[in-house]
């Protein structure tokens, strides 16, 4: 996610705040209504035409900091010959009187051939030099979302909406460019590959004297609070959940499923809904995930399954196969959402750059997916992508080309297939 982006989910998530405040499950549905659904991917171009504006200006500072960087002053021990040293403090000299590792015979005499010495060190790691450090990271990185973000919001011959010849969107990436080609350049000035070295600082920066006094360092800091809304990803994970969990409960609600009543307690933090041909029992699986089990209403001995949303910011979220066959071995599907996409495990990606409320309809209704099929042909061909590469097991069938998971189910006379998990076709 963009920091603008970020800056509009925490607003949001704190405008909902009061209504969600120790709230279970079943009373944040109950005031579903009262909710509201703020497009966040919804953009300015002035907007971000004045943001960029600050990321130059930020950018033209720390090349300043760059020049005159504040520097500590470090005293280092280090052992030398002796004619190197000019002068030797007393507690070096009776150090040197008792180490006779240093001493040498020359005739009849031993003379000391190494003395210890302070010698003072100009230190540049110091921590708001640092900071200056991860705060070039962060504006690259930055860069290169608003970079792809505009790539692909560039007019092409079947944008037909959109004349090839306006030039807002060229200037902008023009202007993107431009602030890259100095970020580049801060990253490969020696400063910067000395600032970096080892392990990042933290992104919970502390508010040193540097940082709020001198007016240089403070001007970066200030735009680092202002714009860096989440220094921790799971903070991020955790509001953009809250965020998809009101769309998903309204999309329920707008395809037709009631909440069941329920006076168990153990029922308050979750939610059971019943529709034409599914139940869905939904569950906040961690902070940052939500799980839903999928059951056939007609049939009770067609198994349930399980599906697991994660919440990625980044939108660059996969699964090792390992950690799908281990670790998410109990999911039917583990899919990834972020602002802009919806993917698959392992990154495939099922559906994107469509409206958020879109992407989780999409989602949920890839999960109770069911159609009228003439089953002598579905039995040997995958629905989804034709291929006959499909593995039988009674009433359900796999396909290993595309991945597509679907089971049998009569209803009155007729045969209907649920699919149980709609793959992605491969691109030839």
């Amino acid at each position: 996610m963009r920091f603008i982006e970020t800056q509009k989910l925490n607003e949001y998530i704190e405008s909902v705040d009061e209504i969600l405040a120790d709230q279970t499950l079943r009373s944040v549905y109950s005031k579903i209504e009262n909710l509201t659904t703020a497009s966040l991917q919804g953009f300015s171009i002035e907007g971000d035409r004045e943001f960029l504006r600050e990321i130059s200006s930020v950018l033209n500072v720390i090349i300043s900091i760059i020049a005159h960087p504040h520097i500590t002053n470090k005293r280092e021990e280090v052992v030398i010959r002796v004619e190197k040293a000019q002068q030797i403090d007393d507690e070096a000299f009776r150090r040197v009187m008792a180490d006779s590792r240093l001493w040498k015979k020359h005739g009849a005499k031993m003379v000391p051939e190494e003395v210890y010495h302070y010698q003072h060190i100009d230190e540049i790691r110091i921590y708001e030099n640092r900071f200056i450090g991860l705060l070039i990271s962060i504006i690259d990185k930055e860069l290169q979302k608003f970079s792809a973000f505009y790539l692909s919001k560039l007019p092409t011959l079947s944008s037909v909406e959109v004349s090839l010849d306006d030039p807002t969107v060229g200037e902008i990436i023009g202007e993107i460019d431009r602030l890259r080609r100095k970020s580049q350049f801060l990253m490969n000035t020696a400063f910067y590959r000395e600032v970096t070295k080892g392990k990042p600082i933290s992104r919970k920066i502390q508010p040193t004297n540097i940082l709020l006094k001198d007016r240089l360092y403070c001007f970066c800091y200030r735009f680092y609070r202002k714009f860096v809304r989440y220094e921790d990803i799971s903070d991020a994970k955790r509001d953009l959940r809250i965020y998809y969990f009101i769309h998903l409960l309204q999309e329920i609600k707008k395809h037709g499923y009631f909440l069941t009543p329920s006076n168990k307690a153990e029922d308050e933090n979750r939610l059971l809904f019943e529709g034409l041909n599914f139940y869905l029992e939904i569950l906040p699986a961690s902070g940052e995930n939500i799980e839903m089990t999928v059951m056939w209403r007609k049939d009770k001995t067609v198994p349930k399954t399980r599906h697991l949303l994660v919440f990625s910011p980044g939108g660059d979220e996969r699964l090792t196969p390992d950690e799908i066959e281990n670790k998410y071995a109990d999911y039917k599907t583990v899919d990834f959402i972020s602002l802009w996409e919806l993917t698959a495990s392992r990154g495939e990606v099922i559906a994107e750059s469509i409206p958020e409320a879109a992407l989780i309809s999409h989602w949920l209704e890839s999960k109770t997916s069911a159609a009228f099929v003439d089953r002598k042909i579905y039995e040997k061909y995958c629905p989804i992508c034709r291929a006959r590469d499909i593995e039988a097991d009674e009433n359900r069938r796999l396909c290993h080309s595309c991945g597509s998971e679907y089971v049998f189910c009569e209803v009155g006379s007729r045969d209907m297939a649920w699919f149980l998990s709609i793959g992605v076709p491969r691109k030839d």
